[in-house]
Order: C-alpha cells, then sequence, then structure tokens
C-alpha cells in the first residue's frame, strides 16, 4: 500500500500509552506530524483508530488503498485475517465489508465477543457504552473506530473530558485530538514510518533524559507533547503528572509576546503554556485572574477606568455576533442580565474578537487561546477571562421578536461607532473610552481594532460609507440582497492561525492593516487583500471548482477595485499585458497543462479576466444569479461543474466558448461540447489578451 484518502479534513490523534502506536501520520506546521490513524494493545485485545468519522464510510473504501488499509487494520485488531465484524451502525458500510470477504454478526454490545471486531464511529458512542466496550476490548476483542475531534468539539463540550470515546480510549492510551492533521499527498495521506518522536511518551522520556535533539526533532517533540497536554483528560493519573512536573524547571517563559514569543523547539514552555490553557478553560469566572501576557495583548485596562453598568439592546432577528460597546478587563468578572425567557435558549455572551486558536502554529506572539464564550442558562451569568475583551452576546439563529435588553454590570466602556446613529460629536467623546479596543460598525461590515488607531480618526461616517459601499457593490457581484442576515466582521490580531489574512467569520488579519482600514482614502482604492477575503466569504461551491479556490474570490477584488477605485481589471497585476504574457507562456509548447493551471491562482484568474473584459460584468452577475436559482436536484456535483460553468457561461453571453476552455487546458467534456456547439462561434482573434488584441 502507498496511500489512503482524505475525507474532508481530518482531526488528529494523540499517541502516549507504552503500548499505543501511529500508523499513519499527516502534517502538522512545517516540519512536525501528528496521527492519523493511531492503534493500541488494549488489555487482550486491540484498537485502531481513524481522526475522521469518513474513515468509516463504505464510499471511502474504493479511494486509493484506503479499502485494503482497512481490511489489513481490521485483521490486526482481530487477530486473524477474516474476523468475524460487528457494524451496528451503518448497513452501507456493513454490506461494502460483507463485499471484502468480511462476516458481519449482528450481535448486540452487550454480547459482543472476543473473537469479534467492532466497527463503529466513537461519535456514536453513549455513556453507557464506555464499560461495556471497554471490558469487549480488554477480553480480548477488536475495535475499529473513528472520530472528527476537531467537529465533535465544535458543540462547546470538552473534548478531552466529555467525549465518551475520549473516556474510552484514554486507559488504552491514545485520544483523539481537537487539531486538525494536513494531508501529506495530493489526494491523502502517505503509508510511510512515522518519526518515533511523533509518541508524546517517547518525546518525554528524550526531554527528560536531556537528549540532545536536532531543532526538526525538538519540533515534533514539542508538537506532541502540546497535542498530549492538550488533550488528555483532567483525571489522567498515567501521563499528566509527568508533564505537570516540567513546572519545576526554572526560567519557563509560560507568558508569550510578541517581544518573547514561545517557538516550537522550546519543550518546556509549549508544554506548559498548553497545561495553563486547558486549566484556564475550567475556572470559573470568579477563580480566573489576569493572564501576565494580557498586558502585551490584547491589552490592560487602565485601573482608574470606571467599571460601569449599561444596558444593550440586542435584535434577535439577527443571528451572530451583536457588539455591545463593552469591554471585559482581564481576569475581572462582568455580571450578565437577560429576561428569563431567553435562558437556555442558545444564547452565549463572548469575552474577545481574537477567536482565531493558534496551538497548532510553530511560534506563539500570543497566547495561543484568548477569547471564551459563555453559554447563558440562567437570567444572571457571571463571565470573566483572563486576557479580557471586547463583550458580544452571541445568538444562534435569526428569531421572531423585538429587542432584548441585556445588562452588564461590571464593563469598562470602549470606543464603539454605529453608523447611522453615533453622531460626530458623540464620537468625539467615544473614542476616547478607555479600554484598548473598540469597533466600528455598519449594518454590513463590523471593525474591531485597537483603540490607540480608533482616538486618531476623525470622522468615521465617511468611511463607513466606504465600507458600506463596498459590501453593497459584493452583494452586487454575488447576486444577493444588500441587506445582509448578519454583518460581515474583521478583526486585526498580533498573529492569526493561517496566511496572512483567512475569511470567516470574522475574517482575520494582523495589526498592520488597522491604519489601512481606517483610511478613507485606502479603502476608495480597494484593498486587494480585504476584497480577496470577502470574496472567500461570497464564493458559491458550484462555480468554484477544485483548483479555483483562491481564484474566483478575486473576482470580488477585481469588481470593487474597479467600481471604487476606477482601476479596470484590464491595469495591474490582471492587466491584459499580464495576461497576454502568461497565456503565450502557458499554451507555448504544445498541450496546455491543466493541474499547472490549477496550482498558479494568477494563472488561472487570467482566464476569467478575458471573460470580464470581453462580455462585462454583467455576464458574471447573471450566471451567478442563475446559479443561486437552481433548484437543489440541479445543482452540479463535483465533477460536473467545470462543464456547466463552460455552458452556462456560453449560453449567457450567447457564444461557444468551448474552444477557450479548450485552449486553456480545462477538461470539459465531449457532451458539454456538444450541448454549446450550435451557439455562434468566439474565434482566438478575438480573445482579449492574445494574438495583440488588448481592447
Amino acid at each position: 500500500m502507498k496511500e489512503i484518502a482524505a475525507p474532508g479534513a481530518p482531526g488528529n490523534i494523540c499517541v502516549f500509552g507504552p503500548t499505543a502506536f501511529a500508523v499513519v501520520a499527516g502534517k502538522e506546521g512545517k516540519t512536525a506530524q501528528t496521527a492519523l490513524v493511531a492503534a493500541t494493545h488494549a488489555g487482550k485485545g486491540r484498537v485502531v483508530a481513524f481522526g475522521h468519522t469518513s474513515y468509516l464510510d463504505a464510499d471511502l473504501l474504493t479511494q486509493l488503498d484506503t479499502g485494503k488499509f482497512m481490511d489489513n487494520a481490521i485483521a490486526w485488531a482481530g487477530n486473524a485475517p477474516r474476523p468475524t465484524l460487528v457494524v451496528p451502525k451503518s448497513k452501507s458500510l456493513a454490506d461494502a465489508l460483507a463485499k471484502r470477504g468480511f462476516t458481519v454478526a449482528a450481535t448486540p454490545l452487550a454480547q459482543l465477543q472476543p473473537s469479534q471486531v467492532l466497527v463503529l464511529s466513537a461519535h456514536s458512542l453513549a455513556e453507557a457504552d464506555v464499560p461495556v466496550i471497554a471490558k469487549f476490548v480488554a477480553d480480548g476483542g477488536g475495535f475499529i473506530t473513528a472520530s472528527t475531534g476537531w467537529g465533535w468539539a465544535q458543540g462547546g463540550r470538552s473534548l478531552a473530558n466529555e467525549f465518551p470515546g475520549n473516556k474510552l480510549l484514554a486507559p488504552f492510551g491514545l485520544v483523539f485530538g481537537g487539531g486538525f492533521t494536513g494531508k501529506t499527498t495530493a489526494k491523502g495521506y502517505a503509508i510511510e514510518p512515522v518519526p518515533p518522536l511523533l509518541h508524546a511518551g517517547k518525546a518525554l522520556d528524550a526531554a527528560r533524559a536531556g537528549t540532545k535533539l536536532a531543532k526538526d526533532d525538538l519540533t515534533q517533540a514539542s508538537v506532541a507533547l502540546t497535542l498530549a497536554a492538550q488533550s488528555l483528560p483532567a483525571d489522567d493519573k498515567t501521563f499528566l503528572p509527568k508533564l505537570k512536573a516540567l513546572r519545576s524547571q526554572p526560567g519557563v517563559n509560560t507568558a508569550p509576546t510578541a517581544k518573547s514569543s514561545v517557538k516550537a523547539d522550546q519543550l518546556a514552555a509549549r508544554v506548559l503554556v498548553s497545561l495553563d490553557g486547558r486549566e484556564l478553560e475550567t475556572l470559573s469566572p470568579a477563580q480566573l485572574k489576569a493572564h501576565p501576557s494580557a498586558a502585551s495583548f490584547p491589552g490592560s485596562v487602565p485601573a482608574d477606568a470606571k467599571r460601569e453598568t449599561a444596558t444593550v439592546n440586542v435584535d434577535p432577528t439577527v443571528p451572530g455576533w451583536h457588539s455591545t460597546g463593552l469591554y471585559a478587563a482581564p481576569g475581572e468578572v462582568v455580571t450578565v442580565s437577560v429576561p428569563a425567557s431567553f435562558a437556555n435558549a442558545g444564547w452565549k455572551i463572548r469575552i474577545g474578537a481574537h477567536s482565531d486558536s493558534l496551538w497548532h502554529l510553530d511560534s506563539w506572539k500570543r497566547f495561543p487561546a484568548i477569547s471564551r464564550s459563555y453559554a447563558v442558562k440562567a437570567a444572571e451569568t457571571q463571565v470573566a477571562s483572563a486576557f479580557g475583551g471586547l463583550l458580544f452576546v452571541e445568538t444562534p439563529k435569526a428569531a421572531d421578536g423585538a429587542a432584548v435588553k441585556v445588562e452588564f454590570a461590571g464593563a469598562v466602556r470602549a470606543p464603539h461607532y454605529i453608523h447611522g446613529k453615533t453622531t460626530l460629536a458623540e464620537w468625539k467623546e467615544l473614542r476616547a473610552a478607555p479600554a484598548p479596543w473598540g469597533e466600528l460598525e455598519t449594518k454590513k461590515i463590523v471593525l474591531s481594532l485597537p483603540s490607540k488607531v480608533l482616538r486618531d480618526l476623525e470622522d468615521p461616517v465617511a468611511l463607513m460609507k466606504v465600507w458600506d459601499e463596498t459590501l453593497d457593490l459584493i452583494a452586487d457581484l454575488a447576486a444577493i440582497p444588500k441587506d445582509r442576515p448578519r454583518a460581515e466582521r474583521i478583526v486585526c490580531d498580533e498573529q492569526i492561525s493561517a496566511g496572512y489574512m483567512h475569511s470567516g467569520y470574522p475574517i482575520m488579519t494582523w495589526m498592520d492593516m488597522p491604519p489601512r482600514l481606517v483610511s478613507e482614502a485606502h479603502m476608495r482604492k480597494g484593498d486587494w487583500g480585504i476584497g480577496h477575503e470577502l470574496g472567500h466569504n461570497h464564493q458559491v461551491g458550484e462555480w468554484t471548482f477544485e483548483g479555483t479556490g483562491e481564484v474566483t474570490c478575486n473576482l470580488f477584488t477585481m469588481y470593487v477595485i474597479d467600481r471604487i477605485g476606477g482601476t479596470k481589471p484590464a491595469n495591474g497585476r490582471v492587466g491584459l499585458p499580464v495576461v497576454a504574457e502568461k497565456f503565450a507562456k502557458y499554451t507555448a509548447g504544445g498541450k496546455p497543462d491543466f493541474a499547472k493551471w490549477q496550482a498558479d491562482p494568477f494563472l488561472a484568474l487570467a482566464m476569467y479576466v478575458q471573460l470580464q473584459h470581453a462580455f462585462g460584468w454583467d455576464a458574471y452577475k447573471k450566471v451567478f444569479a442563475e446559479y443561486r436559482a437552481l433548484p437543489a436536484g440541479e445543482r452540479p456535483k463535483a465533477n460536473e461543474r467545470i462543464d456547466q460553468w463552460m455552458v452556462r457561461f456560453s449560453k449567457t453571453v450567447n457564444h461557444n466558448l468551448g474552444p477557450f476552455f479548450q485552449a486553456w487546458g480545462l477538461p470539459v467534456t465531449d457532451a458539454a461540447l456538444a450541448s454549446i456547439a450550435k451557439l455562434p462561434a468566439w474565434p482566438k482573434e478575438a480573445w482579449p489578451g492574445t494574438n495583440g488584441k488588448m481592447d
């Protein structure tokens, strides 16, 4: 076997017990790895765990070497070439395994026999199943299981302490982690030897023995130990105490800052920061104190700043984060009161806009997790954060009803401008509020920015008009209403989880951006990076086929720059001279290479620029609107997306674009080409940016 498939975004597995071992690994950072598949001897039995529930889907068994790998995993777990299987929760998987030559029995969990192998997702386990399966395995049974740990944890529960799958596996020396593990091949994961220090026990042994490790080995050991510190249950008596013993080492930096970062090769520091992070999550608001790194980021609150009581109106028809204009000082309790009818309605109180988790990064320039949410379970809720942060009310989904009054006691006022509500006179006072972070808010966009930048902002009215205009243009191209269900959000951070910026809710960017974001002149020109990330948030999968994820988002960037800044797409990095050069080089010497096209976002974008230049933005708007109007049954599957994009665009502009798509090397089918063959031709000499045609 060489390679198994990658379903979605697989999670990682922490391997720490003396009889546990990693089988297949994925990427973690630049040089390290974490386990995707792990196994362990458990009493007389054996366990194999996969880092994604889809490994127990019948369809995945047909991809690459995944099916053969599963056959071998079952044989190893059952200690026999073809053990009898019990597959209680998936008839399709049971049928697929039966076709592969296994006997599948309908045995209840309570009657499992040591000669059998249970195949069951960890997400299907109930608390009552844990001791039953534990005894079955200890007595000699085999167990094949899987979990997407990060997905389970998104429900707000503790993966380490509440997940039945980890309660079952932890005594056997492995647990599911809350992170991702990256692919090692184009389509999945290579089956090859894994680094020994991926095992947390071996990594700790090397560290305690004073073994001199190479830099990459130090990084690998750090990843393994950090994952263990984050993932082991709080009641673990075998490995967690050994990690906590590192606190006796003098001079360890547990307060990462931009000037004093904690790097991957600093074993003790990485472990102790990780332990601090998990312990902070378990402390009650009254127990929390200000963390030493909070003064550096997100910042301290002046001791003489007034702690006040304020009431905020929350619109329940708008889902997501609701800004309050208030701030929780690090380590201080804020009491939040809501009408009793909104307790246990899915509402949360969030402290901190900086929601990116940095645990997976090679260097920490701030504490890796500094935001926290509290579920509203009663009319009064106490909240606190060791790091402090802006206060938000989180509502789960749009609901009918009038505005809800939410009272905050013990909070600090933050600079907060609400477009169309806050007057310039009011802003001149509000911008001096003492909190270290504040916000500029419209119904379309909210910017979370350091107060030192906001205090110099004289005219937020003109600035936010430009922002609203930007969001309206993006809605215009995306063929969606300009009045949004909720505002987009942009948050500036000392360090973010990926890239220079990344999309999402919120969009995240670095601390060099605030001066640009509050510059009306800059935003009037259009910011490529911001447009790119807003574009990601408005991409539609049906017209974004494989290889164009970093391409079609730039259509929104181009449109905003065109309409706001007046800079036509024919200029700059996507100008027709550049397009002509790219097209000529790409097609020189014979057959175009579609894989190369997919791998180069600006090469691929050149094709979209040609279409825009020839047929205008209205063609894109019509095609995008057509996709949005498609009934569910007509939406293209992944293998149909290139064909449908060509066909729908061709019919919209009333030209046969088949030769154009073929010239760029896109693998369109004969059937798709035939469906547009009778449309008027679009000859090559008419293609913008080719044969000297520059208009």
